[in-house]
């Protein structure tokens, strides 16, 4: 008996150091002399549900909202449809066998038309699918509106497609992240969802042609576009060849979109939250975008919902407390 009460107050006392030692690394960061770390601790936090209360310990909503604050996002901003070329199918890719290569010398292995990379950088790592036809791509929804969604392997397999991401993020006013009712201007197979809606954040949308249109735009621009597959989400990280300043510096799990002058489409994740891989800032997205020739990209849902999918299986480590992939409410998929 002895035994059990000593390993219990053993437990009990050593939560308690652990959490006071916790609690005094955040007051030092949070109050300390470096504002670049604490903006960084403060943002990071405040883009999670699960930590989002953390900094609030310690700092008023005054506080909070003075240091999470946005600039003024310009919404006058639209893609030049004339920066992209499609590449003709015959042109997409040069050579035999394993020596097939795109326009920018990746290699596609298989001869798919579907090129895998994994992605390094400093506390990151992650991986890019480049799909050099950008004609592949669409964007996938549950079976029904509303409701519970489905996870990025349930997508895929609905829709018999190859693989994807997820896509844009979802209404949650319950917290029970059931995925089932995308935020923003939504517009899957031409039927357009949430034609009210407010996208502030940024929007993506692929038209008849397979050129992506990131910026902002009405319901009636997208049509006169004829914007066919879309979601809304964001900050938008590159516009027309030149980088958007980042909207903040905080580290998580993050997807992205992106596409090349040469109409291939660049879908990208990034690992957060693990021992492998703590995040990516916004800067990292739109450096790695940038190296991989994007000439317009857009930031889409993180966190938990961070997933790349590829020929049967999770091709990244999803970062939910049970490690199973959430249920989304619309993801970029290809065939």
């Amino acid at each position: 008996m002895r035994f059990w009460d000593r390993l219990a107050g053993f437990i009990i006392v050593t939560v308690l150091v652990v959490g006071c030692f916790c609690l005094g690394l955040e007051y030092v960061i949070v109050k300390g002399p470096s504002p670049a770390l604490r903006d960084m601790f403060v943002t990071t936090m405040k883009e999670t549900r699960r930590f989002g209360f953390i900094p609030r310990l310690f700092l008023s909503e005054a506080e909070m909202a003075e240091l999470t604050k946005k600039e003024e996002t310009p919404t006058d901003i639209q893609a030049d449809t004339n920066l992209i070329t499609i590449a003709a199918h015959e042109e997409i890719e040069s050579g035999e066998g394993d020596n097939r290569t795109d326009a920018y010398g990746l290699v596609d292995e298989d001869g798919d038309g579907i090129i895998l990379i994994d992605v390094k950088g400093n506390g990151y790592m992650g991986y890019m699918t480049v799909v050099l036809d950008p004609k592949r791509v669409f964007v996938g929804m549950p079976d029904a509106y509303g409701g519970i969604g489905l996870t990025l392997e349930e997508m895929v397999k609905k829709y018999d497609a190859i693989g994807g991401i997820n896509a844009g993020g979802f209404k949650d006013d319950g917290g029970g992240g059931l995925g089932g009712i995308p935020e923003g201007l939504t517009i899957i197979d031409g039927q357009c969802y949430n034609s009210n809606a407010d996208t502030t954040e940024g929007f993506a949308g692929l038209d008849t042609d397979g050129i992506l249109h990131v910026g902002f735009y009405t319901l009636e621009e997208c049509q006169a576009r004829n914007i066919v597959n879309a979601v809304s989400f964001g900050p938008i990280l590159v516009t027309n060849g030149m980088p958007a300043d980042p909207p903040s510096s905080s580290v998580n799990p993050r997807t992205a979109i992106g596409q090349r002058a040469d109409g291939a489409i660049l879908m990208l994740v990034i690992d957060g939250r693990q021992v492998h891989s703590t995040g990516a800032t916004y800067q990292d997205m739109t450096d790695i975008m940038l190296d991989y020739g994007a000439v317009n990209a857009i930031n889409m849902d993180g966190g938990s919902s961070t997933v790349m999918y590829y020929k049967d299986h999770y091709v990244n480590s999803c970062s939910a407390e049970n490690g199973q992939p959430r249920p989304l409410p619309d993801a970029w998929l290809y065939k």
